[in-house]
């Protein structure tokens, strides 16, 4: 099954565009015949978006075994063909950045392309044509910033917070009239980047943006032997996510939280007849996480109103952005991470502000906080970005030798923490206010 969200991309046949329109120049069945390669549907509709004028950027949430990876680098190498053209190919590491980059090298081995330079250390191949490719890391962006790309390609997008890479940090080198990016990944959730960029391909409001996802069906060399044996050795939601594309489920997920019905806008929210408290998460090189709930009493409802999460700051740094928090809201407690004695001293004697111990049963508050969301009793504000992930992502750690389980330690995490000693410790005390 595939879904496109804009109507004038073809998914069974590749698009005869005008030449000098369309952003690929060359010939493109010709290289594909070369290759002996017929394209699925799920390629053939990658490549179509690219090549419409119309759109920048384009976003494919394609499944498991449907040459995702291949065919962004051929579109890569056909951008390089023409003189004085670059590709960066980015990737959440270098490990995986290398597939990429050796796949080109195959490539311009293939067509006997002339090279002057393989520079292993720059990461760069620069051909005779005066094109270069590039390989990248988005937990390195600034090694490939300055320069101008005509085409930045993301591959396993989904995999890391790309959002300030793209945004803050290489947007700006897709400066040609005609530059583009390609964003393709397996999903991972739905309160990430990858998510929020696949779902820009179904609004009116970025019409430089086309979306398309594809499940395992487009690939017609996957046999329903294949399907069933996959359906044995993976759970529920790890098929759901790796072969069907679905954004609506995230493998060792924590915590199932209700998007549909539980996010709200809280920008003139009344919490006078309310209970106002906070957690923190307290790290340096970790972010140092914190959110502001309410509870109704009446209602037997919390309501998450507001979040600060930044790292490598000083503790005045924080203290001032908690403060400025505990002002707006009147927050009355703040429960913080028992470990961190030293920033519960600093912010009582210099910054007035008062934090208590944290309850930090780690298994026992996060079935807490399951009990909480699974019966939709929690409503998130629509801009606590960070929270929504957590909520999203808050995976159990997958090591196959722990003696017991454990969340994992990751980016979605510290703000989990943060939710959970708020809502463990509160609801375990409160009776005692």
């Amino acid at each position: 099954m595939i879904d496109i969200s804009r109507a004038d991309i073809e998914s069974e046949f590749l698009m005869d565009l005008d030449k000098e329109s369309r952003f690929i120049k060359l010939p493109i069945e010709g290289y594909m015949d070369l290759l002996g390669i017929e394209p699925n549907t799920s390629q053939c509709a990658i490549i179509n978006a690219i090549n419409n004028p119309k759109y920048r950027f384009v976003c494919a949430a394609v499944s498991r075994r449907q040459g995702k990876t291949y065919i962004s680098n051929i579109i890569g190498q056909l951008v390089c063909l023409v003189p004085n053209s670059h590709v960066l190919l980015m990737s959440p590491n270098y490990s995986l950045s290398q597939i990429s980059f050796d796949l080109q090298r195959n490539l311009i081995k293939h067509f006997d392309l002339e090279v002057i330079r393989d520079n292993a250390k720059d990461k760069v191949i620069e051909l005779s044509n005066n094109s270069t490719i590039r390989m990248g890391s988005i937990n390195q962006v600034d090694s490939v910033v300055g320069r101008s790309y005509d085409l930045i390609i993301f591959d396993e997008a989904a995999l890391t917070d790309g959002r300030d890479a793209f945004n803050v940090a290489l947007r700006p080198t897709l400066d040609k009239d005609n530059s583009k990016a390609i964003f393709i990944s397996t999903p991972r959730g739905r309160n990430n980047y990858f998510a929020e960029f696949y779902y820009r391909g179904y609004s009116e409001e970025f019409p430089e943006w086309a979306s398309i996802k594809a499940t395992w069906h487009e690939n017609p060399r996957v046999s329903e032997e294949d399907i069933k044996e996959a359906k044995k050795t993976m759970s529920e939601a790890e098929f759901a996510q790796e072969y069907m594309a679905d954004f609506n489920v995230y493998e060792g997920q924590i915590w199932t939280f209700n998007h549909e019905e539980c996010i709200a806008d809280f920008t003139d929210f009344e919490t006078r007849n309310m209970d106002v408290f906070a957690g923190l998460d307290v790290g340096y090189k970790d972010p140092t996480a914190f959110c502001v709930i309410a509870y109704d009493w009446d209602a037997k409802k919390y309501y998450v109103l507001d979040e600060y999460l930044d790292s490598e700051r000083t503790t005045e740094q924080h203290a001032m952005q908690i403060r400025k928090m505990i002002d707006k809201w009147n927050i009355d407690w703040i429960y913080i991470d028992s470990a961190a004695q030293q920033t519960r001293f600093d912010f009582a004697q210099n910054y007035d502000i008062t934090t208590i111990n944290a309850k930090k049963s780690v298994l026992d508050g996060i079935g807490h906080v399951a009990s909480i969301v699974d019966n939709d009793d929690i409503i998130v504000h629509q801009g606590c970005r960070e929270v929504l992930l957590s909520l999203d992502q808050y995976q159990w750690d997958p090591n196959p030798n722990l003696m017991k389980e454990r969340p994992k330690h990751d980016g979605a995490s510290h703000m989990a923490d943060a939710l959970r000693y708020a809502l463990y410790t509160f609801e375990t005390t409160a009776t005692s206010f």
